[in-house]
């Protein structure tokens, strides 16, 4: 992560994103604005940043729309919704669709900080997950080598080798499942799998 947290405000009220900016980057942040959708989209494909402040009402692409693209994105992107009264049961709808919160206006700046600190929090916790993960796979990846004598593949299926890192690594057992009850997988693959299930184990406990 950046060492200084940046923050996109997404609002077709030009004074509400000058607002922001100039609150915001008084508090450490690196701030952009987009006043609609579409240019939202761009900065964020570019930047990446940790949080959006996205409106919810606007021409052209409203924030459902746009909330729903960012997490195409990058689902790890913490967005805070921006909503007026009278839109409050559509704001709490955007949570379902992976926004962290929402604000109501009028604006209470203190709650937005507050909200935004919440958030980074949040980002801060993704972040480091990511790096645990990353750090793991590399450790269990040296292993290769070790585990060849129990790698087997066939044409018809993926190595046991990347089932075992998506269903331990990754925490996807489905594929471990499939493996398990495929009648096409032989005795021999499956003891295999466990094998390397159980150094993946052992790898991983000692993290």
């Amino acid at each position: 992560m950046r060492s200084k947290p940046q923050i996109l405000v997404i609002d077709d009220e030009k004074d509400i994103g000058l607002l922001f900016e100039k609150v915001l980057a008084f508090e450490g942040y690196t701030v952009l604005t987009a006043l609609d959708g579409e240019s939202g989209l761009e900065l964020v494909n570019r930047n990446k940043p940790d949080i959006v402040l996205l409106d919810l009402k606007m021409p052209k692409m409203d924030g459902i729309e746009v909330l729903q693209r960012i997490k195409k994105i990058d689902k790890n992107i913490v967005v805070i919704i921006i909503t007026g009264y009278g839109t409050i049961d559509t704001a709490r709808m955007t949570l379902k669709f992976g926004a962290f919160d929402y604000i109501t206006k009028p604006i209470d700046l203190e709650y937005v900080k507050a909200v935004i600190k919440d958030g980074l929090k949040l980002a801060l916790q993704t972040f480091s997950d990511k790096m645990k993960e990353k750090a793991i796979l590399k450790s269990v990846r040296a292993k290769r080598a070790k585990l060849a004598d129990v790698r087997h593949c066939k044409e018809d299926h993926a190595c046991l080798w990347e089932v075992a890192v998506r269903s331990f690594v990754l925490g996807d057992d489905s594929f471990m499942a499939e493996w398990m009850q495929d009648h096409v997988v032989s005795k021999e693959e499956k003891l295999g799998l466990i094998s390397i299930a159980e150094i993946l184990k052992a790898d991983m406990i000692k993290k």
